[in-house]
């Protein structure tokens, strides 16, 4: 690198497309690990969803490459960005990651010269690498760009060789923080805390259908050490109050999780911490949880995905409703409040959201959230429904909108599901269930005169109840958020073309 002239880089983060609904803003962590993967370069890290102002950061820092990541509901808007650059400057290099585009690389615009293939932290390196010295990219690994085989060909996908290997975490330099650091007061979650992402593992050893994590690393599972894990939650800014596991298998190897515990223990951590945990997984290992409370563990967001055993049989989840009640009172238990999470299926009819609330209310869940069935590119879901799809538009791909036909007409269908955020963050539910416990949750749903004049609960505060973390001051900041959520879903079906 001696006499060269760095590359300037420009990353970026797209701002969310107009359907989508969002109480948290997390950090970008996939673009601080890029950033991280090319040390000797200048970098920047554009926050689109922060800072709008992409125009002038071109003018102003005058990138070499700009590269921008894109889930499936970020598409367009990732399309949009790559296109004003090139009108910008049709010079500069651009290019495109990120899940959708690991599955769906065709579906990028022109204006993207390369596209990357799942996990970039060495081909991203390599690429740059070539960039800078004039070198060829056709060696590098899991590429793609449009290009013409013979003079006179139509321009087509040309992909490079594929290679599986897994990187090894431990290797991985610290995600450059610094780059995002001017945004970080406002990376926030829902109830207002200052937060970082943290990753602890990649992969997955399960194969849920609605899924594309394991498919991204082939199949495999990487964990890092919980000595590495441990030291990048040390360095993080002081005024970060929670940190967010971003990976959805923290505890799979409960050896890892036991250490990380002693670990962050001994160090007197005073910082509280939020997981992905499966129903299972916690009820094997009921005293691993009981090790990561003491270390400040607070919240673990629990796919309990559905009611009934026959909808976790058809999604692949591998559990049953008994193991999700179990792991329900073992966290309640412990003092760890539940983020639940239930798949809306799209031939739910009204006695099927009828039920869903009610079982709510039975197991005093006051934080859940309600993502409606999305067959996501990569998944067997959607190569399994693919022929049924009557939405095509990607940013209806939001977890709002089905994507897929319903039982119930589409505008009923909508309606259901924005009662159904409404009445769940309600301050009646609030107060009626919030200090009862769950038999007397249980007669409440079955007594209409107790939901309309809720007894008072002798000697408990609803505030002080064990109601996942939820205040009656954070009540009203999600009650806000709860009726924007309604309005929001309950005009879902407008932006429905028929026939597209």
């Amino acid at each position: 690198m001696a006499g060269r002239k760095r590359m300037k880089i420009l990353l970026v983060k797209p701002p969310p497309n107009r359907h989508r609904i969002s109480l948290n803003l997390y950090e970008p962590l996939d673009l601080e690990y890029l950033a991280a993967a090319v040390p000797g370069q200048e970098v920047k890290i554009l926050d689109m969803r922060i800072e709008k102002d992409l125009q002038g950061l071109l003018e102003r820092f005058r990138p070499h490459l700009v590269g921008v990541t894109a889930y499936t509901c970020d598409l367009k808007t990732a399309n949009s960005i790559l296109e004003e650059v090139k009108r910008r400057d049709h010079r500069i290099r651009t290019a495109a990651g990120g899940i959708h585009a690991t599955f769906r690389p065709q579906d990028f615009s022109p204006a993207a010269d390369e596209i990357f293939i799942g996990y970039a932290d060495k081909t991203f390196r390599q690429y740059v690498e070539a960039l800078e010295d004039g070198g060829d990219i056709g060696g590098i690994p899991n590429l793609c760009r449009r290009a013409r085989r013979a003079r006179r060909a139509p321009e087509e996908l040309i992909f490079t060789r594929t290679d599986s290997e897994t990187v090894d975490l431990e290797k991985l330099p610290p995600p450059a923080r610094h780059l995002t650091r001017h945004y970080q007061k406002r990376y926030r979650d829902f109830l207002h805390h200052r937060t970082a992402l943290v990753m602890s593992s990649r992969g997955c050893p399960f194969r849920c259908t609605f899924c594309a994590c394991w498919k991204l690393m082939h199949g495999k599972y990487a964990v890092r050490s919980p000595e590495a894990i441990v030291r990048e939650i040390d360095a993080l800014p002081d005024e970060v109050e929670l940190v967010y596991f971003s990976d959805d298998n923290t505890i799979h190897r409960t050896g890892n999780a036991q250490r990380m515990a002693e670990l962050l223990i001994r160090g007197r951590n005073n910082r509280r911490f939020h997981i992905y945990a499966r129903s299972d997984d916690i009820v094997r290992h009921p005293d691993l949880f009981a090790a990561l409370k003491q270390a400040g563990l607070a919240y673990v967001t629990v796919g309990l995905e559905a009611i009934r055993d026959a909808d976790l049989v058809r999604i692949n989840k591998r559990t049953t409703v008994a193991l999700n009640d179990e792991a329900i009172r073992i966290l309640k238990g412990l003092g760890i409040y539940i983020n639940a999470h239930f798949i809306i299926y799209p031939d739910f009819d009204r006695e099927s959201f009828r039920a869903l609330y009610n079982y709510l209310n039975e197991r005093r869940l006051f934080h859940p959230a309600f993502p409606v069935l999305t067959p996501l590119p990569g998944t067997e879901l959607y190569a399994e429904t693919r022929d049924s799809f009557v939405l095509e538009d990607t940013d209806l791909f939001d977890f709002v909108h089905s994507i897929l036909p319903t039982r119930l007409p589409r505008r009923e269908f909508y309606r259901q599901l924005a009662g159904l955020y409404e009445k769940s963050y309600s301050l009646r539910r609030y107060f009626t269930y919030a200090g009862r416990p769950p038999a007397a949750a249980s007669r409440a749903a079955a007594d209409p005169v107790s939901m309309s004049a809720p007894e008072p609960n002798p000697g408990t505060s609803a505030g002080s109840c064990h109601a996942d973390g939820i205040t009656p001051s954070a009540l009203i900041l999600l009650r806000l958020s709860a009726i924007i959520m309604y309005l929001k879903i309950r005009l879902a079906y407008r932006a429905e073309r028929p026939g597209r």
